[in-house]
């Protein structure tokens, strides 16, 4: 669920439910212009995406970081696992250890790795501890 997409001079988010088919092609499965990105606007958004999908919730939905989602996707979609999407991950990272990334450090480019390149969770862990070992962050939440 995608609403960083703002659309006309009132800034109204644009929110996009995407997913990906076996062919690693994009399917729209809705795209509804909310008033604000409220509590009440996110409710009524997963309430009417449920209901023009006859009750089937997503297993997964993967969104950024804000509150009032969080709030209600909770209390719409219990059985829905909510992840954070890699791109506001990102972002979180370079605000929070910008000063990892600070001359030729290779920090960046070693948490890249960490994200897109390892399917198996054994070369993930190796991969994760070496990187937090080498840059001293194992006390850093």
């Amino acid at each position: 669920l995608d609403t960083t997409y703002c659309t006309s001079r009132a800034n109204r988010p644009l929110a996009l439910f995407l997913r990906f088919n076996h062919y690693m092609g994009t399917i729209i499965f809705g795209a509804p212009l909310l008033y604000d990105e409220t509590a009440n606007s996110f409710r009524w958004l997963f309430e009417t995406f449920l209901e023009a999908h006859g009750k089937k919730k997503p297993q997964t939905l993967f969104t950024n970081q804000d509150q009032a989602m969080d709030k209600e996707l909770a209390q719409v979609m219990l059985e829905t696992r909510h992840g954070l999407c890699t791109w506001h991950l990102m972002q979180n990272g370079i605000k929070h250890l910008g000063n990892l990334m600070k001359r030729g450090s290779h920090f960046l480019t070693d948490c890249k790795k960490c994200m897109y390149d390892y399917n198996q969770e054994t070369k993930f862990e190796v991969a994760w501890s070496k990187l937090v070992i080498e840059f001293n962050v194992n006390e850093n939440n």
